[in-house]
């Protein structure tokens, strides 16, 4: 069975010690991943053509696999407040196959963080403006409610409380506003949704919009309760894992169809930086990908019924850019 993933970080750059574009293939191919999306907030990050075109050789210099190739490399451009680099990002989409889309980090990620209301607002605009119809993702957490002050090392699940479910609802709700009242054209994308109030917002919010929204597995698979075991600390990420009523709710939504696709977030980080400081999140999800697999298996979902959830749904919306695939 082919599969898309839509979400990973290949690192690479000034990052390259964590993982790059070559061996996040490698791993895709081995799980019959036939496309990746990498997402934008590596060092440097990905804002411009020159950008672009640097990202794109190094894809090129990937070695085939042992089965003889590796799966199509597609990736995003991040926004900044700034109204002539989201313009010139937007034609990056139109320009080149291979840019799969536009990423709004609305809490801090890397360098990349819009938090400011105004400055979404603008980007919402300005893409509005631009007749943009392309696929504006977003990390929708506020950080209005982050609480920092409560972050403990010692106690990892703490993390936890640092950016508590409000910070998601509201976050995804004020997306959600952003492109009703800018009349955003383009698909609006929640990333890596963990609470059943978030998709409820997205099911209420399609009726007038292109919404759509997805989970990872480790969002799925786990819940906040690992973080209180033994290095614990390595399920740091964000969002955080939720407590089981919320994961058990979201995985009924899954079932259901409710939530459009699984996407990895295949984010490495070097063990030090995960053990100490600055304690950095991210999961290298990719490695779950099989179990995810097994757990839907596990559910009853039908053949076709997974297939949608690793690739249909995706091709459908991405597909002039996927129409090879």
């Amino acid at each position: 069975m082919k599969h898309i993933d839509p979400h990973v970080h290949c690192r690479d750059g000034n990052e390259a010690q964590k993982t790059n574009i070559g061996e996040v293939s490698k791993i895709a191919t081995n799980l019959g991943i036939v496309a990746i999306f990498d997402m934008p907030n590596t060092e440097p990050p990905i804002l411009t053509e020159k950008d672009v075109r640097a990202r794109l050789r190094l894809a090129e210099k990937r070695e085939p696999t042992r089965c003889g190739g590796y799966p199509k490399y597609f990736l995003y451009v991040g926004l900044t407040p700034n109204e002539n680099q989201i313009k010139k990002a937007a034609k990056l989409v139109e320009n080149y196959p291979q840019v799969i889309g536009l990423k709004l980090y609305a809490a801090k990620s890397g360098k990349l963080g819009v938090s400011r209301e105004t400055d979404q607002k603008k980007i919402y605009r300005i893409l509005a403006d631009l007749n943009y119809l392309g696929i504006l993702a977003v990390h929708a957490e506020k950080e209005k409610y982050f609480k920092p002050w409560l972050w403990n090392p010692e106690k990892p699940w703490t993390h936890n409380l640092t950016r508590p479910e409000i910070s998601e609802i509201e976050g995804v709700r004020d997306q959600i506003q952003f492109a009703r009242i800018s009349h955003l054209k383009g698909n609006l994308h929640i990333c890596h949704i963990t609470l059943p109030e978030s998709v409820d917002l997205v099911l209420g919010a399609k009726k007038d919009l292109r919404i759509t929204c997805g989970v990872t597995p480790h969002h799925i698979l786990f819940t906040e309760n690992i973080m209180r075991k033994k290095n614990g600390i390595l399920f740091k990420v964000n969002p955080p894992l939720r407590g089981i009523s919320k994961v058990t709710k979201l995985r009924e939504y899954l079932r259901q169809g409710k939530i459009d696709w699984i996407e990895s977030d295949h984010a490495p980080h070097t063990l030090e930086e995960k053990l100490s400081p600055p304690y950095l999140s991210g999961i290298a999800s990719l490695h779950l990908y099989p179990r995810i697999l097994n757990w839907l298996n596990s559910q009853k979902m039908s053949r076709s019924e997974i297939k949608s959830l690793t690739y249909w749904n995706i091709k459908k919306v991405f597909k002039e850019k996927l129409k090879d695939l």
